[in-house]
């Protein structure tokens, strides 16, 4: 797909300042949204799958939404092995109340293997970590168009999509950033599994 030079051009430099900017070595936390299900989500994280979070949630004024009232909901799946994190704006009609998610699945899974090269035949390609280069496909400029923009990349035998509303462009590319920057999670059994089992 044909983009100017100079979109191109604008699509990288936030990215290649943030880099800039990022020192190694540095551990944050999830964003604040994700702290209180942080045992929810590393207890249900299938065996084998590392999460990554954004360590800041940036959303655009416009959307009005208190990020302190969002919905946060876990999909694992054991077989084959994945992962979502997905942010509701309301507890009622989840599927019109998305706002967006967070994904991860083993690289050797064939279907996202296949949305992965998706990416990397349709989307513009931004590099998000030494070695880990992330693919944007715009929602609506696909064929047909789609109201939500998808980052994808592999990582450390992992694959992780982000998903949020085109609208949201320049802040998941931010938040692909920070989640390939960030310090993956894995499963951990609960306390109470731990006492109740152990």
């Amino acid at each position: 797909m044909f983009y100017p030079i100079w979109r191109r051009c604008l699509l990288a430099i936030p990215v290649v300042l943030s880099i800039l900017g990022s020192p190694a070595g540095v551990v944050a936390r999830p964003a604040s949204v994700f702290v209180p299900h942080l045992e929810q989500i590393q207890s249900n994280l299938p065996v084998g799958l590392a999460m990554r979070l954004p360590a800041e949630l940036q959303l655009n004024n416009p959307l009005d939404i208190d990020k302190d009232q969002l919905v946060v909901r876990v999909f694992p799946s054991e077989t084959p092995p994945s992962f979502t994190v997905s942010l509701f704006t309301c507890d009622r009609s989840p599927h019109s109340c998305l706002l967006g998610s967070f994904a991860v699945a083993r690289q050797d899974f064939p279907s996202a293997q296949r949305d992965l090269q998706r990416h990397q035949t349709l989307g513009d390609r931004i590099t998000l970590a030494p070695n880990v280069e992330g693919y944007l496909i715009e929602g609506p400029l696909q064929n047909p168009s789609y109201s939500f923009s998808t980052v994808m990349w592999e990582q450390n035998d992992m694959i992780y999509t982000i998903s949020f509303p085109a609208i949201e462009r320049q802040n998941i590319l931010f938040m692909a950033l920070s989640m390939a920057w960030e310090q993956p999670l894995y499963r951990r059994v609960s306390r109470r599994a731990s006492i109740d089992f152990g």
